[in-house]
């Protein structure tokens, strides 16, 4: 019987010394050089979001506090039934490039988010177009990690934004109806 005890404990004894020591959630600095990791954040390509929802993007609201450098897109749903948010990609990229064209983008920062959505900026819908979103096409907020931001791109249904970070730092990306919101942390 003890040797049958031994067998079956062999396994489980290995697996637990394979597993090394890891340090917990948000204690100390995280492998990207940000002073720690927010709860879901990822470095990795995130997309989501419905591709037949089309929102009114309505503006672009910044803040930076407890540790957090928050970008929020907000949206007017133009649909009473629709509760998904529109399709959305979010990439960090080598360089920020404009949509269409591709010319170069240039940002303050170190490294470089690309996010794109699905909504209305420009109503083309008249003969005249009608400016939805009617905010700035550059911010320069100077927060810890979000540096700055422009504009890249309004065309087709789809909106982008090129983000400037002051260091590569894992993102938070939220998604609702009304808005998409990234996340970073900051020192």
């Amino acid at each position: 019987m003890p040797r049958v005890a031994a067998l079956l404990l062999t396994p489980l004894l290995l697996l637990g010394g394979c597993r090394g020591s890891q340090e917990p959630s948000g204690s100390g600095a995280s492998p990207t050089g940000s002073p720690r990791e927010l709860a879901g954040a990822s470095c990795e390509d995130q997309e989501g979001g419905n591709s037949q929802i089309f929102p009114d993007f309505v503006s672009v609201d910044l803040k930076s506090e407890d540790g957090v450098d928050r970008v929020a897109f907000r949206f007017r749903q133009t649909d009473p039934e629709a509760t998904d948010p529109p399709l959305y990609f979010v990439r960090y990229v080598d360089q920020l490039v404009t949509d269409g064209e591709g010319a170069p983008v240039e940002v303050e920062g170190r490294a470089f988010v690309s996010v794109s959505f699905m909504a209305v900026g420009v109503d083309l819908s008249s003969e005249t177009p009608i400016e939805v979103y009617t905010g700035p096409d550059d911010f320069t907020p100077a927060f810890p990690t979000v540096r700055q931001m422009k504009k890249t791109g309004d065309f087709e249904g789809v909106v982008s934004w090129g983000i400037g970070l002051a260091l590569r730092a894992c993102v938070v990306v939220e998604a609702t109806d009304r808005e998409l919101v990234l996340e970073f942390p900051s020192p």
